[in-house]
């Protein structure tokens, strides 16, 4: 029995051991480790050789608010692997002062934040790494020299602390900025700053996302929305980059996007496409993912039919609300049967992005961005591609402005409050308000029909919006429309039983297609891919106002009028005959105009015109989208 608990005993011990070991790199320094650069590997000194690694910077000067590469790798023949590190920028003057902070990192690595935002990366996992590099940006407030100190492990109890770049020396703005080749060091220089060693005229500081860079000459890149890349403001973007048979994507989207995503596709429409997922996990992490879309059918995308193998994480990283993935895709791939030859053929790009998941292997609508380009491209060709065209959806959206914000007010208005003006005049021998009321409703009716069918070619068929309810609202406005001027065909002869009804649903299908289509305007806005300014909901807000107004005071004169019945003279307006009343009228004077009708002319005068202001100022807007973007530039937001 003794030697089998001794040998139980042994065992034990070892797991333990094990178990303690397996905790060296799990995600990364300790926090209390973020001061001193101590890892705590339960007691263990860091080692007193010369370490095998060392930082190099890619200069010696930077100015404040640029940024520059940091790399972490061995100054030794074959490089020595990396287990983990803790990397910060210090103050030269207070090494225990952290500046700066992180902005491009590569995927074994991930930024923390010690004494100030994003002043810190270090490891996520224990495999062994090849040299790393960073991107680091200056600070706005602060000149002098800084290092960049790391405590690099190659082991659990090997490791080496204080392993220190060159100088770098932050100056100011307006300093002319000289090229030098730091040499890879581990040691601090004994006096000054670096030599300089040549003399290079000022030169235009870099965008302050490297994604843009290239793009005009080394580069292929698409963005969204149109004509954002001269800007450097894309809501997502994507770049790619061939040297030789090695195809580099970049792919970035603003506003804080749970995924930003790139496809290739042999058509501008979403289906049937590879896609490359940019996703950021809930713990912050970000991962990438391949997936295999479908056109308009569940379940629209899916992971499990790609092979994850054929991309490979270069960089990563979340920083200012802007998700950024960089990789690497193999030149020849084959996804659902279909082969994807990077170099042979052309495709269309699309770049999307969302701020849901709908699982957790699965991404969710494409509410921040979509776009994809009007033409397959060469992926080594260079320069900015252009989108689709957007002509159908422009005229959709025109065409139903015109007819709701327009043509449709104004049929209603003068069928509820004109009737008994103009009165002995007519025009295409019916009155005048009937003539212009139903020529008014017949555009309506045109316009609606024929940009509900733009929009059906524009999208291929039914397509969701997400979250946005605008299709929904406006295929009931359609339908309703479509079926008001069958019913007005069918109507019954005035003074008969039937004609209070036909009354009543006329009122209440025409007013109820009004109100949805001004709904699915509004809804309309929120759309990505309609590109409008969100200030366009104050534009519809005035216009509502101003309609509603404009039926307050025609009503009230409504009112006035029918309260003065004189003589046995009576004017009768449409409620009465909605409200069964007709037949109770005893005279009706149909020689003249009804009271106040001077001043709902002149009143018509005054709402036609301003009515058509909006519908200009609506149209301007959805023509020239985005033009929210151009209006931000102008302005220098």
């Amino acid at each position: 029995m003794l030697p089998r608990k001794r040998s139980t005993r042994l065992m034990l011990l070892t797991v333990l051991s094990l178990v303690k070991y397996t905790q060296q790199y799990g995600s990364g320094a300790p926090p209390m480790a973020c001061l001193d650069q101590l890892p705590r590997h339960n007691g263990i000194q860091a080692q007193t050789s010369v370490p095998p690694y060392a930082i190099m910077t890619s200069a010696s000067q930077v100015r404040q608010g640029d940024t520059l590469n940091v790399t972490i790798g061995s100054p030794f023949g074959a490089p020595t692997p990396i287990g983990g590190f803790l990397l910060q920028a210090r103050e030269v003057q207070d090494t225990n002062k952290i500046v700066g902070r992180f902005t491009r990192i590569p995927g074994p690595a991930q930024i923390t934040s010690c004494r100030g935002q994003n002043d810190t990366v270090t490891h996520t996992s224990p495999d062994e790494k090849p040299p790393l590099s960073f991107v680091w940006q200056a600070p706005n407030d602060f000149l002098g020299g800084v290092e960049f100190r790391a405590t690099v492990a190659q082991g659990y109890d090997t490791f080496w602390k204080n392993v220190e770049s060159p100088l770098v020396e932050v100056v100011s703005k307006s300093t002319e900025i000289v090229t030098t080749e730091p040499p890879f060091t581990t040691r601090r220089p004994a006096h000054g700053p670096p030599v300089i060693m040549e003399n290079k005229p000022t030169t235009t500081p870099a965008p302050f996302d490297l994604i843009y860079q290239g793009c005009a000459d080394t580069k292929l890149c698409f963005g969204v929305p149109q004509n954002c890349i001269q800007s450097g403001n894309c809501k997502a973007i994507v770049a790619i980059f061939v040297t030789g048979d090695v195809y580099t994507f970049e792919i970035q989207g603003t506003d804080n996007p749970k995924y930003v995503a790139a496809a290739l596709s042999m058509d501008s429409k979403m289906g049937d496409d590879s896609a490359m997922e940019c996703v950021r996990n809930d713990n912050g992490r970000v991962n990438l993912f391949t997936s295999w879309t479908y056109p308009k059918v569940e379940p629209y995308v899916r992971r499990s039919d790609s092979p994850q193998n054929i991309v490979q994480l270069l960089e990563s990283s979340t920083i200012d609300g802007k998700l950024y993935c960089k990789f690497k895709r193999d030149t020849v791939s084959t996804v659902m049967g279909q082969t994807f030859d990077l170099a042979s053929n052309r495709y269309n790009l699309m770049v999307v992005s969302g701020n849901s998941m709908k699982e957790a292997d699965r991404v969710g609508f494409h509410g921040l961005a979509y776009e994809a380009t009007g033409q397959a491209l060469s992926l080594a060709s260079v320069g900015a591609a252009a989108g689709g065209s957007k002509l159908l959806l422009k005229l959709h959206g025109s065409f139903m402005i015109i007819a709701w914000l327009g043509a449709a007010s104004l049929g209603i208005v003068l069928a509820r409050y004109f009737k008994k003006t103009w009165v002995g005049k007519t025009l295409g021998g019916v009155d005048i308000w009937f003539a212009y009321h139903r020529i008014l409703m017949v555009l309506t009716w045109v316009l609606t029909i024929v940009g509900f069918i733009l929009i059906l070619v524009e999208v291929g068929g039914w397509q969701t919006t997400g979250d946005n309810p605008h299709a929904i609202t406006g295929i009931v406005t359609v339908v309703l429309c479509f079926i008001q001027p069958i019913g007005a065909f069918f109507r019954p002869h005035p003074g008969t039983k039937n004609r209070p009804i036909f009354n009543w649903l006329h009122w209440l299908v025409g007013n109820s297609a009004h109100t949805l289509a001004v709904a699915t305007i509004f809804l309309a806005v929120y759309l990505q891919k309609a590109e409008l300014p969100p200030w366009t909901v104050f534009v519809l807000t005035a216009y509502v106002v101003f309609h509603v107004l404009a039926h307050v005071v025609l009503s009230l004169t409504v009112c006035v009028s029918e309260g003065r019945i004189s003589n046995g003279r009576v004017n009768s307006f449409p409620m009465k005959d909605m409200l069964g009343q007709s037949r109770q009228v005893t005279a009706v004077d149909r020689s003249s105009d009804a009271p106040f009708s001077g001043f709902r002319k002149h009143l018509l005068g005054v709402y036609a015109p301003i009515i058509l202001l909006f519908v200009i100022a609506m149209i301007c807007l959805v023509a020239l989208a985005p033009i929210g973007s151009t209006y931000n530039n102008l302005m220098g937001a």
